[in-house]
């Protein structure tokens, strides 16, 4: 029986776990006791911090493991890719781990590679003003929108950076050129320096200035020559940053004009459901089994089938009408799942502030309807 490692236990790594038993694969957990949902439903529990990278590749060399494992979860990158490393098993260096976690980093790949349009960019030095705005200012470790503003004017910019200070673990800032435009995310899957393009999703967001994403929608509604651009550019970014296995995420921004600029990528499937439901939903490619196999390194082609939609729409302050359409559409055969916690609506300025979602499965999107009237 096949061995694999997996970080993180909370309750959207369930799928993980699931899948792993499915395959006949024997599982072992890695994360804190506390939250630990997913820890019943592993084979082995460890109660160590996924960043604990040393203790975690001593137990999995104890345990002759085959492969590792975790998806959406940003500070795990580097502690999968190190593991993978050190055992010889199939994944991405430590090098490029850290590449992929430092958001000037992998600009700076990207630039050097000529791989795709991107917005003007530096680190941030002490004391320092743009000379010209709007910019926006993000800790360069980040994830989840956490620390991320557009700033309009020099009193502002103080407060972002102050910002970004909070929610960065390495102190270091990166200043961006404002592109206005719509939003997108790219799935794909790497096996060994081969890049599959899985799906292209279409966001919402509270824009500026937190830019919090309120919901998802696949397949994207590009135009298809955009569509081609972008899924070149995702295939030569891959390239530049050294990602050769397992899953990533990529975002861009596309501006009126068409043009598609490089916002950042995760070497790890995108959250927000898009990785452990979306995807499945509107493909039928089991992207969770895709990335067990990558890692065991025993990888089967995805067949991607088309037709079907998929979507995500979340619940917050400033997309409180929300509520009111889950609640009044909650048993219609579209609906795939959702919830709503038992909590006041939050002010969105990160992913973590919200409070309730409602995933969809049909044969066309799924649109709120005219939201004039609608008791927020």
């Amino acid at each position: 029986m096949k061995k694999i490692a997996i970080l993180g236990a909370s309750k959207p790594h369930l799928q993980l776990y699931t899948k792993a038993r499915e395959m006949g694969v024997e599982t072992y957990c890695f994360a804190w006791k506390e939250g630990a949902y997913c820890k019943d439903f592993a084979d082995h529990y460890y109660d160590i911090s996924i960043t604990d990278k040393e203790a975690i590749a001593r137990v999995c060399r104890d345990e002759h493991i085959d492969g590792i494992l975790s998806n959406a979860l940003e500070i795990a990158v580097p502690t999968m890719a190190y593991v993978s490393e050190k055992l010889g098993l199939n994944g991405i260096s430590y090098e490029t781990a850290c590449t992929a976690r430092n958001k000037y980093k992998m600009r700076e790949k990207v630039n050097l590679a000529k791989a795709s349009l991107q917005p003007a960019y530096r680190l941030y030095k002490e004391g320092e003003s743009p000379d010209r705005f709007p910019v926006i200012v993000k800790p360069t470790d980040g994830s989840c929108s956490n620390g991320v503003t557009k700033v309009e004017d020099g009193p502002s910019f103080v407060t972002a950076i102050e910002r970004a200070l909070s929610a960065s673990s390495n102190n270091e800032i990166l200043i961006e050129e404002c592109i206005e435009g719509r939003e997108i995310s790219v799935e794909s899957l790497s096996f060994h320096g081969r890049h599959y393009v899985l799906m292209i999703t279409d966001k919402e967001t509270t824009g500026a200035p937190y830019f919090v994403e309120t919901a998802h929608h696949q397949p994207t509604d590009l135009p298809g020559n955009i569509q081609r651009r972008v899924r070149e550019s995702v295939v030569k970014i891959l390239d530049a940053i050294g990602i050769e296995n397992g899953a990533s995420h990529t975002e861009f921004k596309i501006d009126r004009k068409g043009n598609v600029y490089f916002i950042e990528i995760g070497a790890r499937g995108g959250g927000d459901f898009i990785s452990y439901d979306l995807v499945l939903l509107s493909t039928g490619y089991d992207y969770v089994k895709g990335m067990i196999e990558v890692a065991l390194n025993e990888f089967t082609e995805p067949n991607i089938e088309s037709g079907s939609y998929s979507g995500v729409y979340f619940l917050g302050e400033d997309v409180g009408y929300v509520k009111d359409f889950i609640e009044k559409n909650s048993r219609e055969p579209w609906v795939y799942r959702y919830e709503i916690e038992e909590a006041p609506l939050k002010k969105l300025k990160k992913s973590q502030d919200r409070t309730g979602y409602i995933i969809y499965q049909s044969d066309h999107r799924i649109l709120i309807p005219e939201k004039k009237g609608i008791d927020n």
